[in-house]
């Protein structure tokens, strides 16, 4: 091919892309709309949207008859024509939930495991967490373009996992590596959550522009939001604050569990004390104050250093935020010169998925949008 036509390939590549752009940040825009965001001519546009509707990228909206004179057409987004899935892969549990490509969530399941489930058998139950998720959903699993993953321990830029004192043989598992047949990315289970968070969560995401994350349950972390975005640090270790002598988290769970009978099973004592706390139980009330103690003492470094507006509490623990707040609250007045609002995230349990999908979302946008990918494929195939 000339260079001429070189360059005009090119510019298709980088129109197709401004118009998607464009169409995907409005939800649904006219034709009128996607030339001012766009910055292209009418014709090119037109032009290009054809293309797109042909290939099944985009779909033209049927206008509502309003007056004389031609109805304006309008575009969105295929966001069912693929669907992503967001991990988390934990020492107890993997747990996985199904979107569209506009994050809606359309299933969710977990499996049960323990930590000395050996590195095949964890990642053969991620594999079938996607495959139930995608049947929960009523879709081919050949439809699922791209995996996030989120996990506990320290997760480097190439999604390797570089250090997991929770699941002995987890260190050295590069996540992306195994979901290679997919477009897939990986990080840190409390850095998704405070992800999650900004996206799904109840709060507006101006309130959480600097945000301390406190991601509570069956493991202990935190996440930094700062100035909107969120801060993995140089290593993906910002804010890992578990190997600090002075923070007990993992002691502190037995503070809980030592208030409910021993005959109840590990993964339920925790809800139970809080159940029982609750309910007025004296004991149960102790030991909250207790755990919320130790959750203040590196919740208090980050709020020292970084003074955000917002706490948020998440993960499985959030849904106790009626017992667990006013305690932390006073343990965080004890230890901090000014305490943040403190909010509770209603995301609960799916708080590290939904940030893995919200990863691979990203992932996936970014591969559709940049030109250097190609021309965008007829999506009657698999195409990502």
């Amino acid at each position: 091919m000339g260079s001429d036509g070189a360059d005009q390939s090119r510019l298709r590549q980088l129109n197709e892309r401004a118009v998607l752009a464009a169409v995907r940040s409005a939800g649904a825009a006219r034709v009128a709309q996607i030339v001012e965001q766009s910055g292209l001519g009418r014709t090119a546009v037109e032009e290009v949207l054809a293309s797109l509707v042909e290939r099944r990228w985009l779909v033209e909206e049927s206008p509502a008859i309003r007056g004389r004179g031609r109805p304006a057409r309008s575009y969105r987004f295929r966001a069912r024509a693929g669907y992503v899935v967001g991990l988390d892969i934990g020492a107890y549990s993997v747990r996985g939930v199904l979107t569209d490509l506009d994050g809606q969530l359309l299933a969710n399941t977990r499996h049960a495991v323990t930590p000395e489930t050996p590195r095949d058998k964890r990642l053969a139950a991620a594999d079938q967490v996607i495959a139930e998720c995608a049947a929960a959903a009523g879709v081919p699993v050949s439809r699922v373009w791209a995996v996030g993953a989120g996990t506990t321990g320290l997760v480097d830029t190439t999604g390797t996992v570089t250090r997991a004192n929770a699941i002995p043989d987890w260190a050295g598992t590069n996540l992306p590596a195994h979901f290679k047949t997919r477009l897939s990315v990986a990080d840190n289970d409390s850095q998704l959550a405070a992800l999650a968070e900004q996206r799904h969560g109840s709060s507006p995401s101006p309130d959480l522009a600097d945000m301390v994350f406190l991601h509570a349950g069956r493991r202990t972390g935190l996440a930094l939001v700062l100035d909107g975005r969120l801060r993995r640090g140089a290593f993906g270790a910002a804010a890992d604050m578990s190997a600090l002598k002075g923070v007990a988290w993992e002691a502190a769970l037995e503070f809980l569990h030592g208030v409910v009978p021993d005959d109840v099973p590990t993964v339920d004592k925790a809800e139970q004390a809080f159940a029982a706390a609750r309910a007025g139980d004296r004991a149960a009330r102790a030991a909250v104050r207790k755990y919320a103690r130790a959750m203040a003492v590196a919740a208090a470094t980050a709020i020292a250093i970084v003074d955000p507006r917002v706490l948020v509490l998440g993960g499985a623990f959030s849904q106790a935020a009626d017992v667990l707040l006013d305690p932390l609250a006073t343990e965080l007045a004890r230890l901090c010169p000014r305490v943040p609002e403190l909010r509770a995230s209603s995301l609960g349990a799916l708080c590290v998925a939904l940030g893995a999908a919200s990863l691979a979302l990203d992932a996936l946008n970014d591969r559709l949008l940049t030109p250097a990918r190609g021309p965008l494929p007829p999506l009657t195939a698999r195409s990502i």
